[in-house]
């Protein structure tokens, strides 16, 4: 029996799973801003092939940033849970953010996702549904969480987190992305564990315990 018009194949959603999969490792390995047919040529696919999945550039990219929320939330479950009192938490926190920043890609994903974002305004959007928000907001949960128990000083944790969370990515873009690692080397084990105390100091409640202990940071 012919396939009804409008229809999809029944194995429609797991070969866009794969093309996904795929073109979210051409785009991220791309010069910028990689093209519909560039992309198209970096898995093996025609472009009306891409275009009967996905639809048009921006909608491919959209897919992109939304398939890699997807992937990392247990990655924003953990940035979201305190690991004990405020200073080690933090200490962790850092830690956790830079290990994904400098050893998973996610400073070139940011990079892509500004550039893309400020080129085009529903791509802005995207990056801000689909990336910084959701890190913004786990980094906020967890900081809210220790206001709760009193351990940080009263006001909107969401601001705790921008300066926390914001601090991380403009480093991880300098040393990364932005060629900073070979112009402008930065002793990173220094300047993560001194952020860190930092933002104990100027966050933490009055009586929180400044141990000065260090972070399990990984950068390169």
């Amino acid at each position: 029996m012919a396939r009804r018009k409008g229809s999809t194949n029944l194995d429609y959603a797991e070969r866009r799973a794969e093309l996904l999969n795929a073109l979210r490792k051409a785009w991220m390995a791309l010069p910028p801003p990689a093209s519909l047919r560039a992309l198209s040529e970096a898995v093996g696919v025609t472009l009306p092939t891409l275009r009967h999945y996905f639809g048009g550039r921006e909608q491919l990219v959209a897919a992109i940033l939304q398939d890699i929320h997807q992937g990392g939330a247990p990655h924003l479950a953990i940035a979201a849970t305190p690991t004990g009192p405020l200073e080690p938490s933090v200490a962790d926190l850092v830690g956790h953010v830079w290990s994904g920043l400098s050893s998973f890609g996610l400073d070139r994903l940011h990079a892509l996702c500004i550039a893309e974002g400020l080129a085009v305004p529903k791509l802005g959007r995207a990056y801000l549904d689909e990336l910084l928000e959701p890190s913004l907001r786990a980094v906020t949960d967890r900081l809210a969480e220790h206001q709760a128990r009193g351990e940080l000083i009263e006001g909107d944790p969401r601001t705790a987190a921008l300066a926390l969370l914001g601090s991380l990515i403009v480093l991880a873009l300098h040393q990364g992305p932005m060629g900073g690692r070979s112009s402008h080397p930065a002793d990173l084990q220094r300047m993560l564990n001194d952020l860190a105390r930092a933002f104990v100091r100027a966050w933490g409640a009055a009586g929180t315990s400044q141990t000065g202990r260090t972070g399990p940071y990984r950068g390169s």
